[in-house]
């Protein structure tokens, strides 16, 4: 969130629907204490309203978001999200990110601006000399968090308590606050980075399931595949392998199959020109021309003989 140039009283903050606490550049508060916090809020909307300082803006730093009730449409650079109650949100400093619209809704939400020494597309993240984090830790999670683009970590209910306390002791300033304050950040880093790289494994887990399951069917492309027969193969119930393959390809098994066949397909009439339709139609396992025919009319928008000659033509 930008800051506004106005001070809220809180008079103005009960008026306008909105009660809660915002220490920016021009109302430091606490945060004098800490130069690199360059913002910190937690917001409390009793009615819908407007505010220009919520539509996309740039920080000078890592601005996090947590939302504890209500709904946010909000856009990350040229990304459309939805945050919903117990969801994170994390941006770089060079990307806009806000309310597209600048309508908060109902609810309430928490976030803090962190500036780093140092952070850039090409410039490893460090975060400054009020850390203890080692600069490997600090180079991996700045990597983490420009490759992800646009980090939105759903059910982070893990997440809320490192705002309450920062709310906590940065109201109070007990004794020793600042300490307490950069520990509960640090904290927070390293909570973030373990599900980052538990994020990054999923991925790549994912990844390696559908380059294994095309590998098995490519491999053997004109068999008749039986889904429980490659639901065993990844130690699967047909239901659980079903929801997997649709989830990451978008398509149920057997359409997914019919995919790969079409993709083999296209390649051998490209690439074998002593190759006739029915030959290519019994490699990639049609159970006849006229069931090749009519599925590759329905999935390229052509038949495999004016794709042909289209082809050619090129």
């Amino acid at each position: 969130m930008e800051h506004s140039l106005e001070n809220d009283s809180s008079n103005k903050k009960k008026k306008t629907g909105n009660q809660g606490i915002w220490w920016h550049q021009d109302d430091l508060g606490p945060l004098k204490h800490f130069p690199y916090i360059r913002q910190f809020g937690s917001m409390k909307f009793s009615k819908v309203r407007m505010d220009e300082t919520m539509r996309p803006h740039l920080n000078d730093g890592i601005e996090i978001h947590f939302v504890n009730s209500g709904k946010y449409q909000w856009v990350i650079d040229e990304n459309e999200v939805e945050l919903l109650p117990d969801n994170l949100s994390v941006t770089a400093p060079w990307q806009l990110n806000g309310s597209p619209t600048g309508k908060m809704d109902i609810g309430q939400i928490y976030w803090m601006v962190i500036k780093p020494d140092a952070y850039d597309l090409d410039i490893s993240l460090k975060l400054g000399a009020w850390t203890k984090l080692s600069d490997k830790f600090q180079k991996k999670l700045g990597t983490m968090i420009t490759n992800e683009n646009a980090i939105v970590i759903e059910k982070a209910k893990v997440f809320k308590k490192y705002f309450l306390e920062l709310e906590k002791e940065l109201s109070n300033q007990e004794k020793g606050f600042e300490i307490v304050v950069n520990n509960i950040i640090e904290n927070f880093f390293i909570d973030l980075f373990r599900h980052l790289t538990l994020r990054e494994q999923k991925i790549q887990e994912e990844d390696n399931f559908i380059i294994k399951l095309t590998q098995i069917v490519t491999n053997d492309i004109n068999k008749k595949w039986i889904i429980d027969d490659l639901a065993y193969m990844f130690g699967m119930g047909k239901t659980k392998f079903t929801y997997e393959v649709k989830k990451h390809t978008g398509y149920p098994p057997n359409s997914f199959i019919i995919n790969l066949k079409i993709e083999k397909a296209i390649d051998l009439i490209k690439n074998s020109e002593d190759m006739n339709m029915s030959d290519i139609a019994f490699a990639c396992g049609f159970s006849s021309l006229q069931h090749f025919t009519s599925t590759f009319s329905q999935r390229i928008g052509v038949s495999p003989g004016k794709y042909k000659d289209k082809t050619l033509k090129k």
